[in-house]
Protein backbone atom coordinates (compact mmCIF):
# COMPACT_ATOMS: atom_id res chain seq x y z
CA UNK A 1 0.00 0.00 0.00
CA UNK A 2 2.88 2.51 0.80
CA UNK A 3 4.01 1.87 -2.80
CA UNK A 4 0.73 2.90 -4.48
CA UNK A 5 0.51 5.72 -1.63
CA UNK A 6 3.98 7.05 -3.04
CA UNK A 7 3.39 7.06 -6.37
CA UNK A 8 -0.37 8.77 -5.97
CA UNK A 9 1.88 11.48 -5.27
CA UNK A 10 4.48 11.52 -7.38
CA UNK A 11 1.97 12.75 -10.17
CA UNK A 12 3.21 15.25 -12.49
CA UNK A 13 6.07 13.91 -14.22
CA UNK A 14 4.95 13.64 -17.36
CA UNK A 15 4.41 9.56 -16.40
CA UNK A 16 2.12 7.51 -14.99
CA UNK A 17 1.70 4.36 -12.55
CA UNK A 18 -0.04 0.96 -13.34
CA UNK A 19 -0.58 -1.40 -11.17
CA UNK A 20 -0.86 -5.18 -11.28
CA UNK A 21 -3.39 -6.68 -9.07
CA UNK A 22 -2.60 -10.12 -9.87
CA UNK A 23 1.54 -9.87 -9.72
CA UNK A 24 1.03 -6.93 -7.10
CA UNK A 25 3.38 -4.71 -9.06
CA UNK A 26 3.68 -1.54 -10.22
CA UNK A 27 5.29 0.15 -13.62
CA UNK A 28 5.68 3.55 -14.74
CA UNK A 29 4.69 4.49 -18.08
CA UNK A 30 5.66 7.98 -19.71
CA UNK A 31 3.09 10.31 -20.94
CA UNK A 32 4.26 9.89 -24.28
CA UNK A 33 4.67 6.36 -25.17
CA UNK A 34 1.18 5.47 -26.32
CA UNK A 35 2.19 2.46 -27.98
CA UNK A 36 3.66 1.06 -24.86
CA UNK A 37 2.90 -2.59 -24.06
CA UNK A 38 1.37 -1.25 -20.32
CA UNK A 39 -0.70 1.07 -22.36
CA UNK A 40 -2.51 -2.03 -24.17
CA UNK A 41 -2.64 -4.39 -20.63
CA UNK A 42 -4.68 -1.16 -18.99
CA UNK A 43 -6.72 -0.93 -21.77
CA UNK A 44 -7.02 -4.52 -21.64
CA UNK A 45 -7.93 -4.83 -18.06
CA UNK A 46 -5.06 -6.32 -17.02
CA UNK A 47 -3.20 -2.88 -15.15
CA UNK A 48 -5.13 -0.30 -13.11
CA UNK A 49 -3.74 2.99 -13.75
CA UNK A 50 -3.20 4.52 -9.91
CA UNK A 51 -4.93 7.73 -10.16
CA UNK A 52 -2.55 10.96 -9.31
CA UNK A 53 -3.55 12.80 -6.38
CA UNK A 54 -5.71 15.91 -7.25
CA UNK A 55 -3.78 19.12 -5.44
CA UNK A 56 -7.48 19.73 -3.94
CA UNK A 57 -7.17 17.17 -1.85
CA UNK A 58 -3.35 18.24 -0.64
CA UNK A 59 -4.55 21.35 0.13
CA UNK A 60 -7.19 20.21 2.21
CA UNK A 61 -5.21 18.16 3.73
CA UNK A 62 -2.72 21.28 4.39
CA UNK A 63 -5.85 22.91 5.90
CA UNK A 64 -6.76 20.14 8.18
CA UNK A 65 -3.31 19.73 10.01
CA UNK A 66 -2.94 23.22 9.89
CA UNK A 67 -5.94 23.55 11.94
CA UNK A 68 -5.60 20.93 13.89
CA UNK A 69 -1.89 19.57 14.54
CA UNK A 70 -0.50 23.20 14.81
CA UNK A 71 -1.06 26.03 17.40
CA UNK A 72 0.37 29.46 18.23
CA UNK A 73 2.58 31.28 15.83
CA UNK A 74 3.45 28.03 13.64
CA UNK A 75 -0.40 27.89 12.58
CA UNK A 76 -0.78 31.53 11.60
CA UNK A 77 2.11 31.65 9.46
CA UNK A 78 0.36 28.33 8.44
CA UNK A 79 -2.67 29.60 7.58
CA UNK A 80 -1.43 32.56 6.21
CA UNK A 81 0.66 30.76 3.82
CA UNK A 82 -2.78 28.91 2.42
CA UNK A 83 -4.16 32.15 1.05
CA UNK A 84 -3.45 32.93 -2.23
CA UNK A 85 -1.45 31.75 -5.66
CA UNK A 86 0.90 29.06 -4.42
CA UNK A 87 0.18 27.93 -1.58
CA UNK A 88 1.24 25.02 -1.48
CA UNK A 89 5.16 25.84 -2.25
CA UNK A 90 4.37 28.95 0.62
CA UNK A 91 3.14 25.97 3.04
CA UNK A 92 6.38 23.82 2.55
CA UNK A 93 8.37 27.07 2.86
CA UNK A 94 7.11 27.74 6.36
CA UNK A 95 7.60 23.93 7.45
CA UNK A 96 10.64 24.13 6.16
CA UNK A 97 12.07 26.05 8.72
CA UNK A 98 10.32 23.94 11.18
CA UNK A 99 12.00 20.38 11.76
CA UNK A 100 9.42 19.24 14.46
CA UNK A 101 6.13 20.32 12.31
CA UNK A 102 7.86 19.03 8.92
CA UNK A 103 8.18 15.99 10.27
CA UNK A 104 4.70 16.37 11.58
CA UNK A 105 3.25 17.20 8.19
CA UNK A 106 4.97 14.26 6.73
CA UNK A 107 3.69 11.73 8.69
CA UNK A 108 -0.31 13.36 8.73
CA UNK A 109 0.52 13.30 4.85
CA UNK A 110 1.39 9.75 4.64
CA UNK A 111 -1.63 8.81 6.78
CA UNK A 112 -3.94 10.08 4.49
CA UNK A 113 -2.27 9.21 1.44
CA UNK A 114 -1.96 5.43 2.60
CA UNK A 115 -5.72 6.04 3.44
CA UNK A 116 -6.93 7.19 0.02
CA UNK A 117 -4.37 4.36 -1.31
CA UNK A 118 -6.10 2.07 0.26
CA UNK A 119 -9.92 3.39 -0.55
CA UNK A 120 -8.61 3.56 -4.52
CA UNK A 121 -7.35 -0.08 -4.33
CA UNK A 122 -10.46 -1.70 -2.27
CA UNK A 123 -13.03 0.01 -4.92
CA UNK A 124 -10.43 -1.61 -7.77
Amino acid sequence: MEQVASHMEVGAELSFAYLSPSAGSIVRVHEFDHDSVYEWLSRSGHLEMIPNLPSQDLYLWMVDFTENETRGTLQKKLLRSLTGVSAVWKFRNVLYHEDDAALRWERFKRKKLVETARAWFEAV
